[in-house]
């Protein structure tokens, strides 16, 4: 039977924590706690793979989440690069979908986790990741902006590099929309994961018709993540008298605009269109989509930073409150102004 590092820490008498910084080889360690890591280690039998064991080069985990969104395929392949610009080793397991594959890379050395995912994956590692950005305290208050380990459970090490304004995006897609006359705003969005929800969540708490008594739950359509979902989700709230969506996935955007195209109604005249996340096939829907753009460089350079200092690579130390990046209004021609 494998012999897990929870059974090791607790042989130790240490956190998952401390064993992890023993394995990886880094942070300070008293003498004593690294023998007795050592010793249950021995004791117990656990063994790991040692292809990497006495390499001066770090191993890193850079990570999207399971069927990621553009931009989070973007940060995460900036952020791998510029690792191994600083002489790390960097692997690409798969997260939230499976946890194999990033015990694998951990049983390999990894010392850090680097991850797009908007929730804590109670890692033994650092988990270096982004988070959405709360207006009240519902994060657990001003102290979990400070990246603190522990911060996402029992055994996890979560450093938050950035956080995603979502709220004020979302505000930002109203406004837009309000100006122009639309009223009855849907949303499509994925029918799991995190960024569904808190989009969700800043939809009905957001929505400029929040206050008139309406069940805004009927302008919202969960589906998946495909070309398929958003063809049918735009007829949907078409029918649901909606005269504009926002769309989670550029997937479910190319979707809804070949959906509508087929009941013979026009983008923008019948239903304006924003997406969430830009990217280079946005400039060429039919028409140009609209869409909320995520700053990726920021939020690449903020995870870099994070994940260097966390590594004792760079001494110039995190931001006591990590920064904020709202996403910002990219207007095309899938929006104009409500139908009378």
């Amino acid at each position: 039977m494998k012999v897990t590092l929870d059974e090791v820490a607790a042989r130790a008498g240490v956190s998952l924590a401390t064993v992890s910084r023993v394995l990886g080889r880094r942070g300070a360690v008293a003498e004593s706690t690294r023998a007795k890591v050592l010793e249950a280690m021995s004791e117990l039998g656990y063994s790991r793979s040692t292809l990497l064991h006495d390499a001066p080069r770090r191993l890193v985990a850079v990570s999207a989440p399971g069927n990621p969104e553009h931009w989070q395929v973007q940060v995460c392949t900036r952020v791998a690069k510029a690792l191994q610009d600083h002489d790390l080793l960097v692997t690409r397991p798969l997260v939230e979908t499976d946890p194999e594959p990033l015990q694998t890379a951990i049983d390999a050395g990894a010392v850090a986790l680097v991850t797009t995912t908007m929730t804590s994956l109670n890692t033994e590692i650092p988990c270096i990741r982004v988070a959405e950005q709360s207006a009240t305290e519902e994060d657990g208050g001003p102290g979990t902006d400070v990246p603190v380990e522990g911060a996402g459970g029992p055994g996890s090490a979560d450093v938050i590099a950035a956080r995603l304004d979502l709220g004020g995006g979302m505000t930002t897609a109203f406004e837009h929309l309000r100006a122009i006359g639309h009223r009855r705003i849907g949303l499509i969005c994925n029918d799991s994961g995190e960024l569904s929800v808190q989009l969700i969540r800043r939809f009905l708490a957001e929505h400029p018709a929040r206050n008139l008594g309406l069940n805004l739950e009927d302008w919202i359509s969960r589906v998946p993540k495909s070309f398929s979902g958003g063809s049918r989700a735009v007829l949907e709230l078409k029918d649901a008298t909606c005269t504009a969506v926002i769309v989670q996935s550029a997937l479910q955007l190319h979707g809804a605009l070949h959906g509508l195209r087929n009941r013979h109604l026009q983008v923008p005249r019948d239903m304006s269109v924003v997406g969430f996340g830009d990217s280079p096939t946005m400039k060429f829907t039919g028409p140009p989509a609209t869409v909320l753009g995520l700053d990726v460089e920021g939020l690449s350079n903020a995870l870099i930073a994070a994940t260097l200092q966390t590594l004792r690579i760079s001494t110039t130390g995190l931001p006591s409150v990590p920064p904020v990046f709202r996403p910002r209004l990219v207007a095309r021609t899938s929006t104009t102004a409500a139908r009378q």
